[in-house]
């Protein structure tokens, strides 16, 4: 169980951070989180650091200090073990602060997904599994901008961080005791390239209805994709709340050749989005020019072929019944898009140079290749028992 001396401090001044950082180093490890405001800037405003070691609890106020390089600079260190709950926000802020994400990042929302077949879990349920206690839930509605903060704002704050070091050391011990130590730090390596590429301008190719366009106006959907991100960057504003996805997937599809034609289009009546239509007008007519051959594509989608939704569904209870019986969330094992790339690869004619992640690592004992037997009719799903939470077997 947590060891912290009782109360907590509060940084507030650069001597003080400088003395915690200090300690984090003696520490070898702690575990951090954030509060932060994300809804009207591109980059989240951090309001509050809440940061755990073994035998202190300390939370940094960064509306009074305003240069956290050093905190930043021990969390991507890789002398410290980093331990966080479903920390893809308050690393995404990392990595805009620094351009680098922790090497050794242990979450324990990741690990006890690996451990059985909970996941996403939140951390009240993973507090009360493990430690038997349970967390603040008064205060969820602050604005953590303005101060002074209660002290039990603050409390609350600290119990997103408080039980995180010893839940993580039974998670750890579980992981050894298992044999899915690697499986650990893969999962952790993909977390945290996922995270990386949350402002890959290639994401594109991820909206929703792109796959209803045709190649040129994909090509406009790319060009203005990019642009958004570029022009919410400058502006320091939400990417979705300068334009809207289906907005832009909405001019993509229509093409439209002049100022009239864009601005009639429905919710095209914000001011940013009417300031900037030349721009916007100019993107499109650069995107008419591209030569027909550099047009980008995309890979036919596996629920258009016949009966490709049924396989689908298919699989997805193939994938199911392997989660099941090997004790791991199927969450964390793949995604609908990580079937669609399987089945895909099989009727390429599996090549070599383009495994999936399915058929990797320990993926492929979990469910891949029991998933590519399926597909290729060497085993089958038979319904066994209705009551059942997986109520096939494959035989």
């Amino acid at each position: 169980m947590p060891n912290q001396s009782a109360g907590y401090q509060i940084i507030n001044t650069q001597r003080g951070l400088e003395e915690l950082v200090a300690h984090l180093y003696e520490s070898g490890t702690f575990a951090f989180d954030t509060e932060f405001i994300p809804e009207e800037t591109y980059e989240p405003e951090l309001c509050l650091i809440q940061i755990a070691t073994h035998t202190r609890l300390a939370v940094i106020d960064p509306r009074v200090i305003p240069n956290l390089s050093l905190f930043w600079s021990a969390v991507v260190d890789p002398a410290l073990r980093v331990v966080v709950h479903a920390a893809s926000e308050d690393l995404r802020i990392c990595n805009l602060q620094t351009g680098k994400l922790p090497p050794r990042i242990f979450d324990i929302q990741l690990a006890a997904g690996l451990l059985g077949p909970s996941y996403p879990a939140s951390l009240s349920s993973l507090v009360l599994r493990y430690t038997g206690q349970s967390v603040l839930t008064g205060e969820t509605r602050t604005d953590w901008r303005k101060r002074p903060l209660s002290p039990n704002q603050i409390e609350y704050a600290l119990d997103d961080v408080r039980h995180l070091l010893f839940i993580a050391e039974t998670l750890d011990a579980k992981l050894v005791e298992m044999g899915r130590q690697d499986w650990f730090v893969e999962a952790s390596e993909n977390l945290i390239k996922e995270i990386a590429k949350r402002d890959d301008p290639s994401r594109w190719k991820r909206l929703s209805g792109i796959h209803t366009l045709n190649r040129r106006s994909l090509e406009i959907a790319r060009q203005l994709y990019g642009w958004r991100l570029e022009r919410a960057i400058a502006m320091n504003r939400p990417v979705r709340q300068f334009m809207r996805d289906d907005l832009l997937v909405g001019i993509a599809k229509r093409q439209p050749r002049s100022r009239g034609d864009l601005e009639s289009l429905r919710d095209f009546n914000r001011p940013n989005l009417l300031k900037a239509g030349g721009e916007i007008m100019d993107i499109i007519q650069e995107s008419l020019k591209v030569p027909e051959a550099e047009l980008p594509t995309l890979p036919d989608r596996v629920e258009d072929l016949s009966g490709g939704s049924m396989l689908l569904g298919i699989l997805t209870a193939t994938l199911a019944y392997a989660c099941f019986h090997g004790k791991v969330a199927q969450g964390l094992v793949a995604t609908v898009g990580d079937i669609k790339e399987l089945v895909r690869w099989h009727l390429e004619g599996r090549p070599e140079t383009e495994i999936p992640a399915l058929m990797e690592s320990w993926k492929a004992e979990v469910c891949g290749k029991l998933m590519l037997d399926v597909i290729e009719g060497r085993k089958a799903l038979r319904v066994t028992d209705l009551s059942a939470e997986v109520p096939v077997t494959i035989e």
